[in-house]
Order: C-alpha cells, then sequence, then structure tokens
C-alpha cells in the first residue's frame, strides 16, 4: 500500500533547486574551499546529543532488516531496479522532493506501490549511505534506535538533517554526535560492524575528526554505537573518498570480501598492506582467524585502473536479509566470476546484480545509494560455525547465544548430510542465553549441514539468514587406516578399548592384523570389531594395524602405571554389622573408603578402632583413605541400663565442636590423671597436657588460636583406655 508523507520544511525551495545537480559522492570544488571551516566548527542537533544510558549494539548488515531508504536524486533507472527487488523483503522509504513524478516513473517501469513509502523530506543527494542513519539497538530493551553524525560535505545541509526527520517519521529514538564534545565527521560507506563490539573503517575517520584524538574517537563510537574494538586501516592513495566500502566487505562475523586487483597495479598493494595487517592483529569476535574471500577490481574498457579509471568494484553491495544486490558493469565476463564468488561465499542467498557503469564515475555504486534499517525485536543469533571436523566419532557441539528481550521461545539445530532428504531438527538445551545442541557423529569424510532457528512470540529467525536453502556446511576427516582408544593412559589391568576409526567399508577388507603390544591380553586381533585389551605391565606400548598391507603404527601410544594398593581388613567386636561386610579387601592407593557400623538389638555402636587399637573414632560412618594397609574394627557394647554402672565410666565430650580456636574438654570424675593429646592432619602433636576430673562435667579449657583452621584429631588416654575424637577448627 502506498504511503505518503507531506513533509514541509523551510528548506523546502532549495532542495527543489539542488536537485536538479548531480551532486558527486566526493567534495565539488565549493564544498573544497568550506572543508576546513566545516571540519573544525560546523555543527547541528537540538535532541538525543547525549549518547545512550549503556553502550548499545550496532547490528551488522547481514542481521535482519526491517526497511531500506533511498534519497530519488540521480540514477533513476539505477534505484528503479534496486526498489523493485528490495520491496520484496522489506519495507522501502524513498525521499523525494516529487512523489507524484516517482511514482508514475515506478509504476512504468512495472512496479507496484504495495511496501513502498514516499516521503517529501528535504535532501540534497543520492549517497543516503554516508548521511542517512545508523541502526542501533538499546541496551536490555533491544528498542531500535538511530545514530547521526556530522556528514563531511559542508554544502549538503539537508542530507545531514534526513537521521532526525526518519527518525521524527518512524518515531524512533535518535542520539546525535553532532554537538561537541560529542561531535564527530563520519560517513556511512567508511563503517561496517560485525554485531558483535567490532567496527572496520580507514583512517579517514581519524582525518577529518582532527581536534579529537584516536581515543576520543573510540569513545565516543563507544558510548554510541557500542563499537569496543575500532579496527582503523590507512587510507588507499587512489581511492578519492577514502571509504572502506569501496574495497572491502564483511559477508559474515567471520568472512571478509575483499577487492583484488592485478599484482602491483592501483591499490593493490596498499590493500594487501591493510589486510595483512588485520589478518596479523586480530582475530574474529569468536578468538578465530578471519577467512577472507578475494574478489577482482574491474577495469575500464581500456584496461585500466584507477588513478586512470573509476574505481569499479563489487564489494560495494546491499545485503537485505537473504537478497544481495552487487554491482555490475560493463565486463560481462568479471560480472559472471562476482555473482558465483559471491554464490559460493553465501551460498541460498539470492544473488543479482544491478549495472552500476552509469554510477561508479560518481566514485560510488549501490552500497553508496541505499541505507537499510535494522529490523526491531530482534532474534540476535551469535554462534562460531564450525568449520572442520578431524575425529568422525565424536559428536559435534553446536554453541550460540540467542537473545531476544521478550525472550526466546524455542531454538533447535536442523542438519543432514548428502543423500539425505529433508533435515532432521534437535531441539537446544539451554541456559540463560547459552544454547547448545549435539550433532551424532557421522561416517568418515561426510559433509554435514546445519543452521539454527530460533523464535519468540511473533516471529523466527534463521543463521545463515536463508536457513535450509543456505546452511553452514563442514566436513568430517577421515583416512582409510586409523584406529583410536577409548583412552591412552590407564593401570595394569584396567580394560581399554581399540576401536578401528578409518573409512573401509568391512565388507571390501581381506587382511586385518593388530598388534597391542608387550603384555597385552590379548595381544593381537585380525577383527574391525571393537577390542577390550588389558595390560599386566607397565610402560609405553606402541600399537599397530595393518588392513590389507597398509599399516598405521603409533609408538608409544598407550601409557600403564602399575596400581600400588593397599588391604583394608574390617572385623567387629559385639554385635552388630558393617559396610563393607567383615573380611579383607584390596584397593588402589588414595582411593577413599566409607566405613559404617550398624549395632544389633540390645547393642549399641562404641566406636571405630584402627590399627591395633592406636586410633579411636566415635563416628558410626568413617571414610578412610588408603595410604597404607589398615585394620579396622567396628566395636559393639551391650546395652546396660543400671545407673551404677554408667556412672563408673570415665565419659568425656568436646565442646563447642566445631570450635572459633578454644574450646573446653568436659569430663566425669577421672579416678586418676587424663592425657590429652592434641594432633593435626600431619601427625605433628600441636597441644599436650594432664589433668585429673574430680567432679561432674568438670571443664578443661584448651586455646588452639594459635592453630590454622582445619581438622584435628584429640586423644585422650586414661587408666583403663582411651579415645580418639575429631575436632574443626573454623
Amino acid at each position: 500500500m502506498l504511503r505518503f508523507l507531506p513533509f514541509l520544511t523551510i528548506f523546502f525551495l532549495y532542495t527543489s533547486l539542488v536537485f536538479t545537480q548531480d551532486l558527486p559522492k566526493g567534495l565539488t570544488e565549493e564544498e573544497k574551499k568550506a572543508y576546513p571551516d566545516f571540519i573544525l566548527n560546523y555543527e547541528y542537533g537540538d535532541k538525543g546529543i547525549l549518547p545512550p544510558d549503556f553502550p548499545p549494539r550496532t547490528p551488522a548488515e547481514f542481521e535482519e532488516a526491517g526497511g531500506l531508504i533511498i534519497t530519488w536524486a540521480s540514477y533513476q533507472n539505477e534505484l528503479r531496479e534496486i526498489v523493485k527487488q528490495a520491496k520484496l523483503r522489506v519495507p522501502v522509504y524513498i525521499v523525494t522532493s516529487n512523489p507524484s513524478n516517482v511514482q508514475s516513473f515506478l509504476t512504468q517501469g512495472g512496479i507496484s506501490m504495495d511496501n513502498i513509502t514516499l516521503l517529501d523530506l528535504g535532501f540534497n543527494s543520492v549517497w543516503v549511505r554516508d548521511f542517512g542513519p545508523q541502526s542501533i539497538y538499546l541496551k536490555d530493551t533491544d528498542e531500535l534506535a538511530f545514530v547521526d553524525w556530522i556528514y563531511n560535505r559542508p554544502h549538503r545541509p539537508l542530507d545531514n538533517q534526513i537521521p532526525a526527520n526518519m527518525a521524527n517519521y518512524l518515531d524512533i529514538p535518535i542520539f546525535q554526535m553532532t554537538t561537541n564534545p560529542n561531535r564527530l565527521v563520519a560517513t556511512g560507506g567508511n563503517f561496517m560492524s560485525d554485531g558483535h563490539g567490532t567496527g572496520f573503517s580507514s583512517k579517514l575517520i581519524l582525518a577529518e575528526n582532527p581536534n579529537l584524538t584516536e581515543a576520543q574517537v573510540d569513545e565516543i563510537k563507544y558510548r554510541f554505537m557500542g563499537i569496543d574494538r575500532y579496527i582503523k586501516m590507512d587510507e588507499l592513495p587512489y581511492d578519492n573518498i577514502s571509504h572502506l566500502d569501496m574495497h572491502m566487505k564483511l559477508l559474515d562475523e567471520e568472512t571478509l570480501l575483499v577487492g583484488d586487483f592485478p599484482a602491483g597495479i592501483s591499490d593493490g598493494p596498499f590493500i594487501e598492506a591493510n589486510l595483512d595487517y588485520v589478518l596479523s592483529s586480530y582475530q574474529t569476535c569468536f578468538g578465530r582467524d578471519y577467512q577472507v574471500v578475494r574478489i577482482p577490481m574491474v577495469p575500464s574498457q581500456s584496461g585500466n585502473y584507477p588513478p586512470s579509471a573509476s574505481y569499479r568494484t563489487f564489494t560495494n553491495s546491499l545485503i537485505l536479509n537473504d537478497l544481495v544486490l552487487i554491482p555490475t558493469y560493463h565486463h560481462s565476463a568479471l560480472n559472471q566470476e562476482a555473482m558465483e564468488i559471491y554464490q559460493q561465499a553465501m551460498p541460498g542467498y539470492q544473488i543479482m546484480g544491478v549495472y552500476m557503469e552509469n554510477v561508479i564515475g560518481a566514485s560510488g555504486a549501490i552500497h553508496c545509494i541505499t541505507r537499510e534499517i535494522a529490523a526491531t525485536d530482534p532474534i540476535f543469533i551469535s554462534h562460531a560455525r564450525i568449520r572442520e571436523i578431524e575425529d568422525m566419532y565424536d559428536d559435534y557441539l553446536v554453541e550460540a547465544t540467542i537473545t531476544n528481550a521478550h525472550g526466546i521461545t524455542s531454538a533447535s539445530v536442523f542438519f543432514k548430510t548428502a543423500g539425505q532428504e529433508g533435515f532432521t531438527e534437535i531441539t537446544m538445551q539451554s541456559e540463560g542465553d547459552q544454547y547448545t545442541a549435539i550433532i551424532p557423529a557421522q561416517a568418515c569424510n561426510a559433509t554435514v549441514k546445519y543452521f539454527i532457528s530460533a523464535s519468540n512470540e511473533h516471529k523466527t529467525i534463521t543463521r545463515p539468514f536463508p536457513g535450509a536453502t543456505g546452511p553452514w556446511s563442514f566436513d568430517v576427516g577421515g583416512v582409510a587406516v586409523n584406529f583410536s582408544a577409548d583412552k591412552t593412559a590407564a593401570n595394569t589391568f584396567e580394560t581399554i578399548v581399540f576401536q578401528y576409526t578409518g573409512c573401509l567399508d568391512p565388507a571390501d577388507v581381506s587382511e586385518v592384523s593388530w598388534d597391542f603390544g608387550e603384555g597385552a591380553n590379548p595381544s593381537s586381533s585380525n577383527t574391525l570389531e571393537s577390542i577390550e585389551v588389558q595390560y599386566d605391565s607397565p610402560g609405553s606400548k606402541t600399537i599397530s594395524l595393518t588392513i590389507d598391507g597398509e599399516e598405521v603404527l603409533k609408538e608409544n601410544y598407550i601409557l600403564i602405571t602399575e596400581v600400588t594398593t593397599h588391604e583394608l581388613t574390617i572385623s567387629t567386636e559385639g554385635e552388630g554389622q558393617t559396610t563393607p561386610a567383615p573380611g579383607t579387601y584390596s584397593y588402589e592407593e588414595n582411593e577413599e573408603v566409607l566405613l559404617s557400623a550398624v549395632a544389633a538389638e540390645g547393642w549399641m555402636f562404641k566406636q571405630w578402632k584402627m590399627d591395633d587399637d592406636d586410633i579411636v573414632y566415635n563416628d558410626q560412618e568413617i571414610t578412610v583413605i588408603m595410604t597404607r594397609d589398615v585394620a579396622a574394627k567396628a566395636v559393639f557394647q551391650q546395652i546396660d541400663t543400671g545407673v551404677a554402672s554408667w556412672q563408673e565410666k570415665f565419659l568425656f565430650e568436646l565442646y563447642p565442636n566445631p570450635a572459633p580456636g578454644k574450646f573446653s574438654i568436659v569430663m566425669t570424675p577421672s579416678g586418676g590423671p587424663v592425657q590429652i593429646e592434641i594432633f593435626n592432619t600431619t601427625g605433628s602433636k600441636v597441644y599436650e597436657s594432664a589433668v585429673v576430673a574430680e567432679t561432674w562435667d568438670q571443664r578443661f579449657e584448651i586455646d588452639l588460636g594459635e592453630q590454622i583452621s582445619g581438622i584435628y584429631f584429640v586423644l585422650v588416654s586414661w587408666n583403663g583406655g582411651r579415645e580418639m575424637r575429631k575436632l574443626i577448627l573454623r
């Protein structure tokens, strides 16, 4: 449906006059004269001149788009072709001084006005990429907003007003980097974002802001756009506008499309130097090397390159969801090559060419005369795609960060291999914004294709954007003869499972020979099925597998360690049961064994006596660490309810336990001296004293305040017995 906005400004008459001119992308002669003062002093903007409360996120061009802006000035045939394709994906906003003429021109070209809005706003030129609004998402809410900067063309004040006017029309917040101390001169053609906080520009951004340090430029970009890593490359000597989009483009977070001149020609050496700088100094937002796709630059019809020809580039393209519009020129062979390069790098996207030979002379192409608007309510999917798998027996972990301000209702991974009709869906598991799924291991040398789908209550988004028609893919490795083991380090007599991991069909194999090395049981095998092997001797083991005369030998592949074991002997005194039951058991060194004791009816548990009664524990459950042979006896005592009997017994308790440093030993009458000894866990004695308890509940205070926190053992000895209790110091 056609929408028309009558938007009257005081500049309307001036705008109509300016539109009779074809303003270049670069500076006019008059603008060159005004440029020095303009760069230093020009300011405008009366709202939104402060940054957002928190650094926002600047989306990448390859994320979901929600609209497209063009200013209808020069190059109407080219603009019409762009509108024809773009309106099928997103709403198109055409800024024009003559809506009726534009509508007539479009309909004459067979283009309906559905999904097109004509806006009667003031403007000066066609180069909306440079002065149009940059989309951002506000922190936490993901609310769509615009940022604006000072467009670096002195005599085009109405172009500078387009971001604010579009924000007013769309009712979108705007934040303007147009007034000191947040004043920034910039152009959209000299900026690209990966959507994760990394920005790219040529050093034109520094040259056009001479009153700012590089750190100040970075700070403004961070506060207004959330760019926390700003990569700047040297300007190219033969690109007279120094805009990055004339020779470089991000196709996704990790792929750089870079223009390629013939060796040593034009800006070729300088592009190579910039590319080397980026690749050697930076990694992707996922901490990996950038992948680079090269695409040829186009000579003039006479075979010349800049500075003796226009800057014919294929990188000046536009990505609109699953559509990529690329510029084409007079050179049909290179046009076809460029289309194929894009299609290979972006499978599933619709790659379409728009003839730009008439436009490139003004130093611009498709990207320069369009400005996308990011989608509202974005579903952000961040995933480091799987590049290659070496071991076919491993499952493939898919990890992604998926966010939406209103919540994700579902997320899935879809995968398939060659020969499969459709994709298999795996529901992703989530923990906060982190989502995971496991693609099961596939046959060696298989190619796995997959994509991620995420939904909220209103829509579903896929990455890559085309989803099933353009999934990511990775190859599973594999060789003809190979093997693996479920572990490469084990103890003697521990089972190791060997398995064949090669790519041969067992039905095609005639002869198989395994050699598992010295001390192996079995020592050899002639099957491709999994084999369980144990070793009775320590040392490094060399393993070999030979199939039909082809051998794979892995020297020192398995390390076997001899196990040190200790015996635990359990016995009882009195009536009761223990777990494990009384007997002698063998345990590996440092293995922890839980002992428990339960008294029989009419009996009560008294204590565990360890190692010929040298150590006593009163807890029914204790843990023994097997560093030596241990004898443990569970002592049970028959219950005696007679008062005289228990009154004759010597009893004591530790209070409090755990203790802050000071504690008391509370005793019944001892009838003689009582020896108190306290040991730390290394066996060192830290306290010793002798006391006599003459009354009931007599307290003897002990101060261990100088000792460190931890576990101690209190050994109390008296005439007729001794007991050890565990004490915890806090």
